[in-house]
């Protein structure tokens, strides 16, 4: 039984999206001390961002690579919900002015074709890939509510929702493989000058090892994907510390492209 009150945590985290309202760090009588405790934080913290952003419509997964793992030293990946009015389509616009940190990663979304509940043996790639009804070319915006990021760590991270602020999806498409998806690309440009690329490859196990593994952390927690959620697999390439002023567009070949501007 959860002894941890979780709701304090999550007020505070709330008031934090305010401009200019960071947090320190987590104060020691309200903090997690268990990945538990930290979902359990996070879970408080989407019911009221709720009210604001509509309701959860979606999730993103982070850490998905080593080298985010690292910076979080983290050994394992975690997620946060997306909301129905935080989801926006390319072309889009943010305020950085409104932000404590525009982090951009360029990464492949995914929509569900169909439920995936809690099952016999643990999804797989192959299980997870039959259940994307279309795949879209994505960039999640990341804003880490504590300007002591990323010294506040993984426990930090899952409370505040994944440091997940919106995501831009591009045109969805029914047409791709497993094997398109899997060796997608992404080359990202700022006013016209490249300033990073990568491949899918970059997730570990690709899009579909990233969902499984969303699938069975759902499942693990009594929850489940379900048919139309959106999920945003995890950065293909650095996370690029986006500034005003900056017209960004990330290409992704016959996937298409994500513009967004940073005013």
């Amino acid at each position: 039984m959860l002894m941890f009150d979780p709701q304090p945590m999550a007020e505070r985290l709330l008031s934090a999206h305010r401009p200019g309202d960071a947090l320190a760090g987590m104060p020691d009588h309200m903090s997690p001390t268990t990945v538990l405790e930290a979902y359990a934080v996070q879970d408080a913290l989407v019911a009221l961002l709720a009210t604001k952003h509509g309701e959860p419509a979606g999730y993103k997964i982070g850490c998905t690579n080593a080298g985010a793992r690292a910076l979080l030293q983290v050994d394992h990946p975690f997620m946060g919900r997306c909301f129905k009015n935080g989801i926006v389509s390319s072309p889009a616009q943010i305020q950085a002015s409104e932000m404590h940190m525009t982090g951009i990663e360029p990464e492949i979304a995914l929509r569900m074709g169909a439920d995936m509940p809690t099952k016999t043996t643990p999804w797989n790639t192959q299980d997870a890939a039959e259940h994307v009804a279309q795949v879209m070319p994505a960039i999640e915006v990341v804003e880490s509510r504590f300007s002591t990021w990323p010294a506040v760590g993984p426990l930090g991270a899952i409370a505040d929702n994944g440091v997940h602020r919106v995501l831009i999806v591009g045109r969805a498409t029914s047409d791709w493989t497993r094997e398109s998806l899997d060796q997608a690309s992404v080359l990202l440009q700022s006013n016209g000058i490249e300033v990073d690329s990568g491949t899918a490859d970059n997730v570990d196990g690709g899009p579909f090892g990233a969902l499984a593994w969303l699938a069975n952390h759902l499942n693990n927690r009594g929850r489940q994907l379900q048919t139309g959620d959106i999920v945003t697999t995890g950065v293909m390439c650095k996370i690029y510390n986006g500034r005003a002023g900056e017209q960004l567009i990330a290409h992704y070949g016959d996937l298409g492209e994500i513009q967004l501007a940073i005013e």
